[in-house]
């Protein structure tokens, strides 16, 4: 969740970005803040005669953190052009301001989308209408799998000329980052010496395919009407990057769960939405191989999030998985 050592934003201030996004004359009536988000902070705001907006708010730049946190909203500001795909699906910007001369943040004005989060609501669905939802996630995806680039990477730290370089780098950034908080790992530094060694394998995907990189029930707003639940809504594109399909966040939580009871149905809806793959065929042991990195490579993530949020229990399990992992490419 945010972090609570950073103060929040008064009436004053906020009162203060609304007469730079819309006039000095500008009346504010309610400011509710909104409990979503893990980093930002998220403001609902009404205005006399005027339709209401949403205020987010970047954390400040600090040395505590972390380094795939850095520049989240600047990284979203590069990249939502390229969701064009989904336009009617995501909330407009009004004003994007990176000054910092109002306050020492970055901050966004965008407009207001209806619906609920289908995470909020996803025990209120059948199972039937779930599985419409992710048939229509899959199609919603794979738009954004359609749209190429130039780069692999993200905008930060900077974009990359081949697919091996943007995992390479990724993974020495966790690495580091491990060595940083004193938990060292010698399964992921046996994984990163494979990658490092097969990296090669990396470059069978010749052309960057934009990736939403947090696509999940959370950032998907639903809505209800005779056709039956509909998604109205994507959230939250600020960690969007440019790469292979598999290694969205997405692909990467159907790839764990695929063997989970209950989440087959899911996964076969979701897949009938997406239809095949659009990537020229790879090698059967080249493409095993990357799903098993990109697994690493997001469980070395999800046990640094542990570990910083002391969640002994999730950080217990990512070790096992990485263990397994790495005995898996060592067979």
């Amino acid at each position: 969740m945010f972090n609570h050592s950073i103060p929040k934003l008064n009436h004053a201030q906020i009162h203060a970005l609304c007469q730079r996004g819309f006039g000095s004359g500008v009346n504010v009536k309610t400011i509710r803040e909104l409990s979503s988000g893990t980093l930002n902070e998220t403001y609902l705001i009404k205005f006399p005669g005027r339709a209401k907006t949403i205020l987010r708010v970047a954390p400040p730049h600090s040395p505590d953190l972390f380094w795939d946190d850095i520049a989240l909203m600047r990284r979203e500001h590069a990249m939502r052009p390229f969701f064009a795909a989904i336009a009617p699906l995501m909330p407009k910007i009004i004003l994007t301001d990176f000054t910092h001369q109002l306050i020492e943040r970055d901050y966004i004005f965008q407009t207001v989308l209806e619906g609920d989060r289908w995470s909020d609501i996803e025990t209120d669905l059948t199972p039937e209408e779930n599985a419409e939802l992710w048939r229509q996630c899959g199609v919603l995806l794979k738009k954004l799998h359609t749209t190429t680039g130039e780069w692999f990477g993200y905008p930060y730290p900077g974009f990359h000329n081949r697919w091996q370089d943007a995992i390479l780098e990724r993974f020495a950034r966790i690495s580091q980052s491990m060595e940083a908080q004193k938990l060292p790992n010698p399964d992921f530094e046996a994984i990163l010496k494979l990658v490092h060694a097969q990296s090669a394998l990396f470059d069978e995907i010749v052309l960057p395919r934009l990736l939403h990189g947090d696509l999940w029930t959370f950032n998907l707003l639903i809505t209800r009407d005779e056709r039956g639940p509909q998604i109205t809504g994507v959230l939250d594109p600020d960690r969007a990057w440019w790469g292979d399909p598999q290694a969205d966040w997405l692909m990467f939580l159907f790839a764990i769960r695929r063997e989970t009871p209950g989440w087959q149905t899911r996964i076969a809806a979701f897949e009938e939405g997406y239809g095949p793959p659009d990537e020229a065929p790879t090698s059967p042991y080249a493409s095993q191989f990357r799903q098993i990195i990109y697994k690493a490579m997001y469980i070395g993530l999800a046990a640094l999030w542990s570990a910083k949020h002391k969640n002994e229990e999730d950080m217990a399990r990512a070790n096992e998985e990485l263990h397994q992992l790495a005995q898996m490419l060592a067979s």
